[in-house]
């Protein structure tokens, strides 16, 4: 799960949620990495599946997530 570690250092190197556009993997990210994508508001998501190269956004990649700002 190299996004989630990734996520991890550049958040203690002082970044934030919403200061990625995008993240370029080899696959499709697994759940866990996939509610990372979606916590850190990255917009889109691009990677190889099938021998072709598919862009998705964390909402396509993770549908019904949860949100917090719903709750209100």
């Amino acid at each position: 799960c190299a996004e989630r570690a990734t996520f991890a250092r550049a958040i203690v190197e002082g970044y934030e949620p919403g200061d990625f556009t995008v993240a370029a993997i080899t696959a499709s990210p697994c759940g866990g990495c996939r509610q990372w994508l979606a916590e850190m508001r990255v917009e889109r998501v691009v990677f190889r599946n099938g021998g072709r190269v598919v862009t998705l956004t964390p909402d396509e990649l993770l549908p019904e997530s949860f949100d917090s700002a719903g709750l209100a």
